[in-house]
């Protein structure tokens, strides 16, 4: 039945709507509206920067696919930006993870959509957008869904129509719009247990969410099903999917959550970073040292520099989130 209602409410978008009509001049190279910067990626995907974290956008003649929404109090600035790449409205909002810049929007893009598919939007939808049924599908991982609707140190519990509307539990689910094939691919224990990757076959891009940033270390956390390995894994996996123009550079895009737009190349470097930590925090923790004598190895100096500017996000934190990880018993498929 929802698969019905997305095809009828994007046939009859696409067909006639005139409040959907699409702009024919997009960017095409990167511009700033409202403090959002809007850089054209690879075919009709856009990366928005400015909103909390890197979002993503898939643009056509059907709709916006959006990766996350950002931070609550850029919703608006958001909204702009994406006008000012077309007329559509927003088809699929996906969530790639649970945190407050990711998701902290979700509430203010549903009813920039005219509300959810299916319901014809709110009493301020015009008529001819609530007859055509226009409206948004939110996508996210179950993980992800149960704990935005628990609430977090960062985010206040959602409710009602802030929640997911459609969610899996499978490794992957696949969605089309605007003539391309759109994967969603779960990635276990990495960041969280419910982030996941949202591939844009046709465009050859990736939206890595908060696994992956250039210019920070990964935040993994424990306490929500996260893991160092689950990290590594999700690496692997993007390095897996790209594929490079020559000498590892180029081809497959990838928009980590934050930082800037990378290739293979740059991801590897990351992935490789994180599992030289890895291997040298395991070791000090299999001679028995304490969590200070971990620290003050400082083994990741060499990496501070480049991961380690945020207060958030340091590299004494991310040891201290390694030594907790990797000292304690696991189960079958941890860190041993």
């Amino acid at each position: 039945m929802l698969a019905g209602l997305v095809a009828s409410a994007v046939s009859l978008g696409a067909q006639n709507s005139p409040i959907v009509r699409a702009l024919t001049d997009p960017p095409s190279e990167a511009i700033t509206v409202e403090g959002i910067g809007i850089l054209p990626v690879l075919r009709n995907v856009y990366m928005l920067v400015g909103a909390g974290a890197n979002v993503t956008a898939q643009v056509g003649e059907q709709g916006i696919a959006l990766v996350d929404s950002g931070a609550p109090g850029r919703t608006a600035a958001l909204v702009a930006a994406l006008k000012r790449l077309t007329r559509r409205p927003v088809r699929f909002l996906i969530n790639s993870g649970p945190d407050g810049e990711y998701v902290g929007g979700n509430a203010g893009i549903i009813q920039a959509a005219g509300g959810l598919l299916g319901q014809g939007g709110g009493p301020e939808t015009p008529l001819a957008a609530r007859s055509q049924n226009i409206g948004i599908v939110t996508i996210a991982h179950e993980n992800t869904s149960n704990r935005l609707g628990s609430g977090s140190r960062d985010v206040p519990a959602f409710t009602g129509d802030a929640l997911p509307t459609s969610t899996f539990f499978t490794p992957r689910k696949d969605l089309y719009l605007n003539g391309e094939g759109i994967e969603i691919l779960h990635q276990p224990a990495a960041h969280t247990d419910g982030d996941v990757f949202v591939y844009f076959r046709g465009s050859d891009v990736i939206a890595a969410g908060d696994i992956y940033s250039t210019d920070d270390y990964p935040r993994i956390d424990l306490d929500r099903g996260g893991s160092v390995q689950g990290e590594i894994n999700a690496l692997n996996v993007l390095v897996d999917i790209a594929i490079p123009e020559r000498n590892q550079m180029g081809g497959t895009r990838i928009i980590p959550g934050h930082g800037h737009l990378a290739n293979e190349a740059d991801v590897v470097e990351y992935r490789d970073m994180v599992t030289i930590v890895r291997d040298r925090v395991r070791d000090l923790v299999k001679k028995g040292m304490t969590l200070a004598q971990v620290k003050a190895a400082k083994p990741t100096l060499e990496y501070d520099g480049l991961y380690g500017t945020r207060r958030d996000r340091t590299g004494e934190i991310f040891v201290e989130t390694m030594y907790r990880d990797l000292s304690q018993p696991k189960s079958s498929g941890g860190n041993k």
